[in-house]
């Protein structure tokens, strides 16, 4: 955890979220050694794990909340898995017990990945009032993520005379860059520059992707 899963390695967030999913994992294992540890016993510990309820802190105490999302889970898997590949790695153990383990995952139906048309965005941006409609065209002619990279973009990042969008932030090393705009883009970001007004930041204070979905929702009815 030291080494491999603090910042800068990883961001803050996830490094909190490894530490409360070691803080379960040394309930079950702390007492064990590495190399004991069989594919059977992770998996009865997931088993036991996933049945089990979330523990909300109250003033009066703990008390139990709804039962643990899969995904929660599933990160425990994850962190033990990194765990054991280091220590494979480092020649502690002969083999990582968790790769003859293999989630359950619940699966809705076959998953099949949509790319939007261009009627089909033209669609939307019928039905989505004209500062939507410039996050749309800003999305799918950019590619930035929503919350990570658009919303926080400010006027003074947008270089509209060189068709460039500076990204300060992103979700990856490789996304802090400089960003060339097609015609559409800049077009957009012109338009929400004199939507936006005085406000420096000016998606910040709207809720992107819920906004993003009323007018799909609306299309798709």
């Amino acid at each position: 955890m030291e080494n491999y899963s603090k910042p800068p390695y990883r961001t803050q967030k996830t490094h909190v979220a490894n530490l409360r999913a070691v803080m379960h994992l040394k309930v079950a294992f702390a007492t064990r050694k590495l190399l004991d540890i069989s594919p059977d016993d992770v998996e009865s510990y997931f088993r036991e794990r996933i049945r089990r309820r979330a523990l909300i802190k109250t003033a009066l105490g703990y008390r139990e909340g709804r039962p643990l999302k899969p995904a929660t889970v599933h990160q425990e898997l994850r962190v033990l898995r990194r765990i054991l590949s280091v220590a494979v790695r480092k020649r502690l153990i002969p083999s990582n017990s968790c790769s003859g383990v293999e989630f359950p995952v619940a699966i809705r139906g076959l998953f099949r990945p949509h790319y939007v048309t261009w009627s089909e965005q033209q669609r939307i941006e019928r039905h989505a009032p004209p500062h939507l409609r410039d996050v749309v065209r800003i999305i799918t002619e950019t590619g930035l993520r929503v919350y990570k990279e658009l919303t926080p973009v400010t006027k003074e990042e947008v270089d509209l005379a060189n068709s460039v969008l500076w990204i300060p932030d992103s979700k990856t090393p490789t996304g802090v860059a400089e960003l060339p705009l097609t015609a559409m883009a800049v077009q957009a970001f012109r338009d929400q520059m004199a939507f936006a007004g005085a406000v420096t930041i000016f998606f910040l204070a709207r809720k992107a992707r819920r906004a993003i979905n009323a007018p799909c929702e609306r299309v798709g009815d």
